[in-house]
């Protein structure tokens, strides 16, 4: 497959060079089976406490139960462990005792049930997010067979949840699967089912003691956040009490110091009576979105290029020394990177007894073009008057002219303004 098709050539940039112009925004992603007591259910408050200490942005939540799973009552839930703004989404109990569900602090565009036929008391629970910068983010709650046992059946639900990706999730978005796949160890045949849209390998979350393991005991890996090349290239380190996790964190009450940093998490949590798992815990610095000049330089430079800063594809930079600045490069269509490529640059001419002034814009840009008018070549004012005409849109561009009447001496100028 072409990496620009299924990645885009701005994200291909990001993803190979790890280069980006501005400052994004870190976004935790958290995968949590920690639901506790007799019920698999979150009454008993030790996973709320946990919420509350992590403060996750996304949450792909299992045993998604609390109270009588009213809408109320999940409504209550969710705004008291993370907040009156998140929105969330869950299957419901007709699909099952212990549902999956999701939870973001951002925006829901859409959501779902895909159907996993292996299962009959939960389903896999899918969301369209709308995070921070150009792309939206598809996150997948899982909760696999359980057992040594199950290993055969979880590859079969792996690769029907391939096929649900593959038929809906579009090539443009983000991608994350993530909850409790009950993996046995790190390279159960299921992972071969998802190796070729999310990474399955290496580095792994860890507790503050180098341990990656998920289950109650601490001796199996079980819960998982994936995600696709692209957003994984985007990783950054998550910091929890004063302490940064490269990779991001299994959390462990038991292990982790100081608890004041993740108040009002206690001490025994993560080890109350049936609780489930540990949260797994990852951080992403999501680009932001790229205004028309931006993007333009990320497609007209190379990261070699771009490597070097502001002085290549700054907006007042000359980088192929013709004196013509990149941003008058990008406002009328010509290569910054070619010495006098100047064929769409602004023209005045004489025709039939008017002077007609002609010069590209660029279409959809936010920028301005002023056409400006001075008899000394001193103090230029803009133009009034005169009939001004657009034609047709080619390649992006469409070309105006300013026709007004022709006098014994004018100079004309135009301003470009981002």
């Amino acid at each position: 497959m072409d990496l620009t098709q299924r990645f885009g050539v701005k994200r291909l940039f990001y993803m190979l060079f790890g280069i980006l112009p501005l400052n994004g925004e870190e976004v935790t992603i958290m995968a949590a089976n920690i639901s506790s007591g007799n019920g698999q259910s979150y009454d008993p408050g030790e996973g709320t406490r946990i919420f509350k200490g992590l403060k996750p942005d996304i949450v792909l939540i299992q045993e998604f139960n609390f109270g009588s799973n009213t809408d109320a009552q999940l409504r209550a839930f969710v705004t008291d462990a993370f907040g009156a703004e998140f929105s969330y989404v869950e299957e419901g109990k007709p699909s099952g005792d212990i549902q999956n569900g999701v939870i973001s602090r951002f925006p829901i565009l859409q959501s779902g049930i895909w159907d996993d036929d292996d299962m009959s008391n939960r389903e896999f629970v899918w969301a369209q997010i709308d995070v921070p910068g150009e792309k939206n983010l598809w996150v997948i709650s899982v909760h696999f067979k359980a057992s040594s046992s199950g290993a055969s059946r979880r590859v079969g639900q792996a690769r029907q949840l391939a096929e649900y990706i593959e038929a809906n999730v579009p090539v443009d978005d983000y991608l994350v699967i993530g909850g409790d796949f009950n993996a046995q160890n790190r390279t159960e045949s299921f992972l071969n089912e998802l190796d070729h849209l999310v990474k399955v390998t290496a580095p792994w979350p860890v507790d503050r003691n180098g341990d990656g393991d998920t289950n109650a005991g601490r001796s199996r890996p079980y819960d998982w956040v994936m995600v696709e090349p692209e957003l994984n290239s985007l990783e950054v380190p998550t910091v929890l009490g004063g302490r940064s996790y490269a990779n991001g964190i299994v959390f462990d009450s038991r292990v982790f110091t100081p608890l004041s940093a993740v108040a009002p998490v206690l001490a025994g949590d993560s080890g109350a009576s049936q609780m489930q798992h540990m949260a797994v815990m990852r951080t992403y610095d999501f680009p932001p979105e790229l205004d028309d000049y931006e993007s333009w330089v990320v497609e007209r430079f190379s990261a070699q290029e771009y490597a070097q800063g502001e002085s290549i594809w700054g907006a007042l930079a000359d980088p192929d020394g013709d004196a013509s600045v990149n941003l008058l490069e990008y406002a009328f269509g010509t290569d910054p990177t070619v010495a006098g490529s100047r064929e769409k640059f602004p023209e005045v001419a004489i025709v039939s007894g008017e002077d007609v002034v002609s010069f590209p814009v660029r279409e959809g840009s936010a920028l301005t073009y002023e056409l400006q008018v001075s008899d000394d070549l001193s103090d230029f004012v803009e133009l009034s008057g005169g009939v001004v005409s657009d034609g047709p849109v080619s390649d992006g561009f469409k070309m105006r002219t300013v026709t007004l009447p022709i006098s014994n001496k004018k100079f004309f100028r135009l301003k470009v303004v981002r």
